[in-house]
């Protein structure tokens, strides 16, 4: 089974907050109030999708967090990629120096690459307003369906 850790559910409900109430800017407390998340989680996960520039930070009294992105404009493979680095099914797909100390042997070498990017593909076609809209989607969904059934 693929899953997803806790924290990148966690940076999915934050911009989901933060995307849907622009340009209203949030402190982590405030955040932690409407999500119902820890402050300490919330202030690691907007320091995470602040760094991957899905959010901005502002300072001063008028500061806090906030996202200027559409939450159509945003895809769930950027969020995970946010939070938990590169999208890879299997340690020999991760951007890393180490070689499997398999590869020179592997039958699989690079073979696994189609099924990853399919993921990758995947998590790009569905947006955080998706996720937010659940009932939209699954509209959309079903009329694609539809069509290619005809």
């Amino acid at each position: 089974m693929i899953k997803l850790n806790k924290i990148t559910d966690y940076a999915v409900v934050i911009l989901g907050l933060l995307s849907s109430r622009y340009p209203n800017k949030f402190s982590t407390s405030k955040i932690s109030v409407d999500t119902g998340l820890p402050v300490p989680t919330v202030a690691k996960v907007c320091k995470l999708l602040n760094k991957a520039d899905l959010i901005n930070a502002g300072r001063g009294a008028n500061g806090g967090y906030y996202c200027e992105t559409a939450p159509t404009e945003i895809n769930v493979a950027d969020i995970v990629e946010a939070i938990d680095g590169p999208i890879a099914i299997i340690a020999c797909l991760e951007e890393s120096d180490d070689l499997c100390s398999t590869q020179s042997i592997c039958l699989l070498s690079g073979n696994w690459n189609k099924a990853n990017k399919a993921i990758l593909n995947a998590l790009k076609s569905v947006s955080l307003s998706d996720l937010l809209n659940p009932e939209e989607f699954l509209k959309t969904q079903n009329t694609d369906t539809a069509v290619l059934h005809t």
